[in-house]
């Protein structure tokens, strides 16, 4: 979408829906990128949010990273202490119980540095000519009591606020026949 000085971009994968299945907590993510092309400063927000128009029109905010990463580093310290008392209980679940927790540990540990170093900062950035651009994924929370399963088509109506306007683009997943769908080739 774009505007007078500046240019959103929003890319969803029309695979999210099956993707967000198998990432921690379940989130569904977007990238989001920010373009000014303006000669004064901008101040953008970095305030998206998702409408879940077939969940009871269910808004929510994108999820802070670094409450993500706290939140993640805590399940793995409780993962490990029920782990070795597990292995306490019966010794002979160690070696299998130790492969499975390492390999959580393994992905907790690439997860958290993801959103630490890939993730849009829930913080106002200031676009300017000599740095024009801000982008990075914004993660949404899908567990709730309204929000539920996910239907086999979903809509959702992804918002990016502005001091004066609000930027709404319309995603259906997954894609129906004939819209465009961009990926990768195979190796």
């Amino acid at each position: 979408m774009v505007g007078r000085d500046l240019t959103l971009t929003l890319i969803v994968d029309s695979q999210e829906l099956a993707q967000s299945r198998h990432r921690f907590y379940h989130l569904l993510g977007v990238y989001v990128s920010a373009t000014y092309t303006g000669q004064d400063k901008f101040e953008f927000p970095a305030d998206v949010r998702i409408d879940f128009v077939r969940h009871h029109d269910v808004f929510e905010a994108y999820a802070d990273p670094t409450e993500l990463s706290n939140k993640l580093q805590n399940d793995v310290d409780t993962k490990v202490f029920e782990t070795e008392r597990q292995i306490k209980k019966n010794p002979k679940i160690s070696e299998e119980q130790t492969t499975l927790l390492r390999e959580y540990q393994k992905e907790a540990a690439e997860f958290i540095e993801f959103l630490s170093t890939q993730t849009l900062e829930p913080k106002t950035m200031m676009l300017n000519p000599g740095n024009p651009e801000d982008h990075g994924w914004v993660l949404f929370e899908t567990r709730n009591k309204w929000i539920g399963p996910w239907k086999e088509r979903e809509d959702f109506v992804i918002s990016v606020w502005m001091k004066d306007k609000i930027w709404q683009f319309p995603i259906s997943l997954p894609p129906t026949e004939g819209d465009l769908i961009l990926r990768k080739p195979p190796d």
